[in-house]
């Protein structure tokens, strides 16, 4: 006969400081487009010139000709300097993972930055695309809803100190 007098506690997933499942998955998709975009403004840059010559000689890419050419005309440290900000998203992600506020502000100010630079540090060159405006709103209003549930870093290390 089984014996019920001692049941397992029941813990609360939503409980502070406890890492809500959607959260997690959020933090992930942010990992796999914050990290892709890292890597496209790290690469495109050197590799740009060579496939804009791979392409003029094919005429399937013939409309993707102009684009790519103006892609040329934006200096390197333009992709250099989204790049920073792409892995600042990712770092404001990994705070979230660990439940802490200051991740939230940096998280949503490189987002922010990343759509200004985007439109007009590079020269105006890129049309404002409302699909990627509205996803980085979405993302940073979903983030939003869970800021009373992180912590602050001084909080913790006062913790530690203690």
């Amino acid at each position: 006969m089984e014996n019920y007098s001692n049941p397992i506690p029941y813990e609360n997933p939503m409980e502070e400081n406890k890492r809500p499942g959607f959260l997690t998955f959020l933090c992930v998709l942010t990992f796999i487009g914050s990290g892709s975009a890292l890597l496209s403004n790290l690469i495109t840059p050197m590799f740009l010139p060579y496939f804009v010559e791979i392409i003029r000689g094919n005429a399937m890419f013939a409309n993707l000709i102009e684009i790519y050419e103006q892609m040329l005309e934006i200096p390197v440290w333009q992709y250099y300097f989204l790049a920073i900000f792409c892995a600042t998203s990712i770092l404001g992600a990994i705070y979230m993972l660990k439940m802490k506020k200051i991740g939230f502000h940096i998280y949503a100010i490189s987002q922010i930055a990343q759509m200004a630079i985007g439109h007009f540090l590079m020269g105006g060159s890129f049309k404002i695309n409302y699909f990627s405006g509205f996803v980085t709103l979405l993302f940073i209003g979903l983030y939003a809803s869970y800021y009373k549930k992180f912590t602050r870093l001084e909080e913790e290390n006062a913790e530690q100190n203690e």
